[in-house]
């Protein structure tokens, strides 16, 4: 069972004050923060304070209840907007868009938790726009269908009558069937769906849903952030359970990916990175940047990319060169926001998450 923390507010002034005392204030302006829920991937649930004109960020890790705050420094030219993070002897990096979201792959207040997003706080999870279905990537180290080289994504359907369901792949066969997004043929939401439940509005945090499972008894956390050019979910699964993030599948033609998106990934083997996609949208062709632990930035270009035929916010290519390995390839987008997957020989490589940069 996932409980509340009683003193929440408390903790955001909190975590305020101990990023402007780790900065040298420079104005008025210096102590203007933004705030993110979310989750981080052992599952647990996280608070972020950050404040872009200092460089400073705090994180409230509200499932062991410790605390770590840190500086970044912001890249210009080729990697103009991504954060970079020394910590622990290693770089480290950061996406934010202002007042939406913010994701990383540095510490938050427990080893190995490396990989976290989080929503603004002033989203509304009220909103209508939250429903629909979600393209979900599960962000975990747990083993899936039996091995640590398979991966879950699936699609999330969240309805307004205050339900929704769930139903899981996987790039290998086992409990969850073996697809991958391009092969997806089927109706959306899926039939006959593996996992179900409800969901309201937290009565207290207006940003927070209350999400339960007719196959537990556990209380889920889900944080949501939606307008009409896209949306993301994130439901907290619990500690030792990770999350899942989605992103919406928009009707239309709106399911665009065009411009230069940041993200952190990690790797199979726990390393970490940080770069640039840069999709031209008249060829789907890739230029792409990545930063590893010791800040050496490598580049290239592959593509053309594909939509897959029904999960149209999902972009593939397969047996493309990056960073020096033959991979598959498949981004996932719903307006600004972003997250990527690879696989090498049919085995789970890396992930990232992100969004558009500046």
């Amino acid at each position: 069972m996932r409980h509340k923390t009683s003193g929440y507010y408390l903790l955001l002034i909190l975590a305020g004050l101990l990023v402007a005392a780790s900065c040298k204030k420079t104005s008025e302006q210096a102590y203007i923060s933004n705030n993110y829920s979310g989750s981080g991937a052992p599952g647990d649930v996280l608070t972020f304070t950050v404040n872009e004109s200092v460089g400073g960020y705090t994180v409230y890790n509200e499932s062991n209840k410790q605390y770590v705050n840190g500086s970044f420094t912001t890249y210009t030219g080729d990697l103009n907007g991504l954060f970079k993070v020394y910590t622990n002897g290693a770089f480290y990096y950061s996406v934010e868009m202002p007042g939406q979201v913010f994701t990383g792959n540095f510490p938050t207040g427990r080893l190995n938790n490396d990989l976290s997003y989080g929503v603004s706080q002033q989203s509304d999870a009220t909103s209508g726009l939250i429903s629909g279905n979600y393209v979900y990537m599960h962000i975990s180290r747990s083993a899936v269908n039996g091995s640590s080289g398979n991966r879950e994504w699936g699609i999330l359907s969240v309805y307004a009558n205050g339900t929704w369901t769930k139903q899981g792949y996987c790039n290998d066969t086992g409990s969850l069937q073996k697809l991958m997004p391009d092969e997806y043929t089927a109706a959306v939401p899926p039939v006959n769906p593996a996992d179900s439940g409800t969901w309201i509005v937290d009565p207290i945090y207006s940003n927070k849903l209350i999400m339960n499972q007719f196959h537990s008894t556990d209380t889920l956390t889900g944080f949501p952030i939606a307008s009409d050019t896209g949306a993301v979910f994130i439901m907290d699964l619990g500690y030792g359970h990770g999350f899942l993030i989605g992103l919406k599948l928009l009707d239309g033609d709106l399911n665009k990916i065009r411009g230069n998106y940041g993200y952190s990934d990690v790797r199979f083997d726990a390393g970490t990175g940080g770069g640039k996609f840069s999709v031209n949208d008249s060829s789907y062709n890739v230029q792409w940047w990545r930063a590893d632990s010791y800040a050496k930035i490598r580049n290239g270009t592959f593509g053309a990319l594909n939509q897959c035929t029904v999960l149209k916010n999902v972009f593939y290519a397969r047996n493309i060169i990056f960073y020096g390995e033959t991979v598959d390839y498949f981004a996932f987008v719903s307006g600004p926001y972003f997250m990527e997957f690879q696989f090498m020989n049919n085995k789970f490589r890396s992930y990232g998450l992100g969004a558009r940069l500046p």
